[in-house]
Order: structure tokens, then C-alpha cells, then sequence
């Protein structure tokens, strides 16, 4: 089983929707990056060999996309500059509420997995 920038590749599944599981890497991206890389719409994960997973890496680092661990560190920092200058956005994301403004009379209430009325 092939790694790609830490994600495996399966052996039995379609080789677009493989490389799609690629933190960062939507389908429309993979479909570019697997013609780009020569591999037909029906190429499977097996299809990928130690000679052309290479070629496909060098197709992502070119592409200058964020993916994987970066970009998950991109978006960790973001969220800590929020919580560090205090902003209201940062504190509904510290306190695991809905940050964008949706409804919370109903949904997406905060969820304690701790009983508070221990006796």
C-alpha cells in the first residue's frame, strides 16, 4: 500500500477518490493532479507504482497547495491568533460553540461528557 504525504493508498480503490482523502486535496483537484500524473479515470491504487508515486508527490509540491500536517498546522495557528487577541470568533472556538452565527436555542449545544450533579 502507497503512501502519499502521509494518507495510504489503497490497493482496490479508485485512485481519484484515494488521492481526494489527502487532507487538502478536494475531488476536482485529484482528478487534475491523476491526468497530470498520466493515470485514466479507472486506475486503482495497485496502478500506482513506486515510479510514478513520486512523479505524483512532485505534482502536489508544485501545485504550492498547504496539505496534510501544514496545512492542519496553517489552521491551528489561525485558530490560536484568534484565541490569543481575545476575538469573539476565538471564544466560540474555545468554547466549542458555533462560531459563524448559527442557531443555538436547539442545535449545536456545547456537550459536557462529565455528569455536573455527581452525588
Amino acid at each position: 500500500m502507497p503512501f502519499i504525504i502521509g494518507t495510504p493508498i489503497p490497493d482496490n480503490k479508485i485512485l481519484v477518490q484515494s488521492v481526494s482523502h489527502i487532507f487538502g486535496i478536494g475531488l476536482a483537484e485529484s482528478v487534475i493532479l491523476c491526468k497530470k500524473a498520466g493515470f485514466g479515470d479507472d486506475a486503482r491504487g495497485i496502478h500506482l507504482t513506486p515510479e510514478k508515486s513520486p512523479l505524483l508527490k512532485n505534482l502536489v509540491d508544485s501545485r504550492a497547495l498547504l496539505v496534510g500536517a501544514d496545512l492542519r498546522r496553517f489552521q491551528k495557528d489561525k485558530i490560536r491568533r484568534l484565541y490569543s487577541i481575545m476575538t469573539y470568533r476565538g471564544l466560540r472556538h474555545k468554547k466549542g460553540l458555533p462560531v459563524r452565527g448559527q442557531r443555538t436555542h436547539t442545535n449545536a449545544k456545547k456537550r459536557t461528557y462529565f455528569n455536573t450533579n455527581a452525588s
